[in-house]
């Protein structure tokens, strides 16, 4: 129900109706899919020990705080300061990659770029919070001062880990974990279980997922009170010691590992006994389950970190990274990148790579054609952006979809932050126009045309498409 002065000069009628559309659009969210909010809700209370307004108020960090208080004054321990913490335990020694980290973080292996035909996912299950409570990672068992633990190093790292007792956190976080990965998560794949209580099950062990990998990086985060970054530190470091240990193991055994990405290792055409020997090799010298999460029939790796298509063995499309499947797209790159997506998904074998290869090029060669000759309307060229901020926030730079929408407040419109702006690029000194004072002779397909090339130079150079010849026979063919 829209409103359009303060509630404090609403009539009694119009604030009843105010509170009944309320109250009934939350009993809509909370009944809805058999009470799986409030379920969910009801849940996340039980772990945290919050009640039900604190749950949906504050963040998950939050929640984990709450948690390891109580368990701190249920064991009669004492909660140490922040500053006790940070004196004792408070340096790292890696040396972090991203920009405004403080340690080096989880791994990704560069993969190898191509078409790979049965292709098998293994999965670190809850990596990071089997790290935890396999290494017994917790703020007062890093640096303990026992004199005989301080042989217990850490692999890599100048750390010990105690061996006298066992941490706080590695064992809520490790009690979670596998309450997780051997309670919920096998029964969220049960066929026997009926689909609408698996979906629950599947909710409660996503949710379980997201309260244990969290509860691994609030100790990295310098608002947290029990902040701790050896501990942060120790469980990516030792997350990239599995991954490397595991790929390692594959290659002993005979298997290629395409690529790795934090907690997963793509195994190409594995024979089911050399993978099983890896899982087992795993869980007894590391203490970690690795899961066989997906299936393909193929992969496409572009050779780029994050970035392929996948075609599971059910023939569902698994799209990461590529710039088709992204929020801002235009209208016809989703459209042509859907259908280029659709061809692949109907491939089966490698003999079908080259029909399906000259399907692919030819609707390429189609949209390149239609973009030459203006055929695309406007709202098809259109990208389409949120307004985050107020214009007059935006003083450093000036986004495009910013330069569309002062050029829209100048001719009267009244931008507001949530307003989408769709603009079109287009020649001139700005770049670009907004969609409602844009021509379609003013925009510069010379753009779009490298849009094109960055959508899907990656897959086609992974099919073995020279995508420079291929836009070379585009020219030529245009004077034929």
């Amino acid at each position: 129900m829209h409103i359009d002065k303060p509630i404090s000069e609403l009539s009694y009628q119009e604030l009843a109706n105010y509170c009944y559309q309320d109250a009934y659009l939350t009993l809509k969210l909370t009944t809805y899919n058999n009470d799986l909010v409030m379920k969910l809700i009801i849940l996340l209370m039980r772990i945290s020990k919050l009640p039900m307004e604190d749950i949906i108020r504050h963040s998950i960090s939050h929640w984990i705080k709450s948690l390891m208080y109580f368990e701190h004054r249920k064991r009669g321990y004492l909660i140490p300061n922040p500053e006790d913490i940070m004196s004792m335990k408070g340096k790292t020694y890696t040396k972090a990659i991203i920009k405004g980290k403080k340690y080096l973080g989880a791994i990704v292996i560069d993969p190898l770029p191509g078409v790979f035909f049965n292709v098998i996912v293994v999965d670190f299950a809850s990596l990071y919070p089997s790290v935890i409570k396999r290494w017994n990672l917790s703020y007062e068992t890093i640096l303990c001062p026992h004199e005989e633990c301080k042989s217990n190093k850490l692999f890599g790292l100048p750390y010990w880990v105690c061996k006298k007792k066992r941490g706080l956190i590695a064992e809520i976080v490790g009690f979670l974990r596998d309450f997780r990965v051997f309670i919920y998560k096998p029964l969220a794949k049960d066929p026997n279980i009926n689909e609408t209580l698996r979906k629950q099950y599947d909710v409660v062990q996503r949710a379980l997922k997201v309260f244990i990998n969290a509860s691994y990086g609030v100790f990295g985060a310098e608002t947290f009170p029990l902040y701790c970054p050896p501990v942060a530190e120790s469980t990516t470091a030792l997350g990239r010691y599995a991954i490397y240990s595991a790929i390692k193991k594959s290659e002993e055994e005979g298997l290629v590992a395409l690529y790795g990405d934090t907690d997963s290792l793509f195994i190409w055409n594995p024979k089911k006994e050399d993978l099983s020997k890896v899982i087992e090799w795993a869980r007894t010298n590391l203490g970690i389950d690795l899961d066989i999460d997906k299936r393909y029939r193929y992969v496409i790796l572009s050779g780029l970190k994050k970035n392929y298509l996948g075609v599971t063995v059910e023939g569902k499309l698994d799209i990461k990274g590529l710039v088709g499947k992204k929020r801002n797209t235009p209208l016809f790159i989703k459209e042509l990148f859907s259908d280029v997506s659709h061809k692949l998904s109907k491939v089966e074998d490698i003999g079908d790579i080259d029909k399906v290869l000259k399907e692919i090029i030819e609707l390429v060669r189609e949209s390149y054609y239609k973009l030459k000759n203006k055929h695309y309307s406007l709202d098809e060229l259109a990208f389409r952006v949120a307004l985050t901020k107020n214009l007059s926030e935006y003083n450093k730079t000036t986004p495009q979809h910013v330069k569309a929408a002062k050029q829209l407040k100048r001719f009267g419109k009244e931008i507001v932050v949530g307003d989408i702006i769709s603009f079109v690029k287009t020649r001139g000194k700005e770049g670009v126009k907004a969609v409602q004072l844009a021509r379609i002779d003013e925009v510069d397909e010379t753009k779009y045309i490298e849009y094109i090339e960055t959508t899907f130079r990656q897959i086609l150079e992974a099919l073995g498409v020279n995508f420079d010849e291929l836009l070379g026979t585009f020219h030529i063919d245009k004077f034929m």
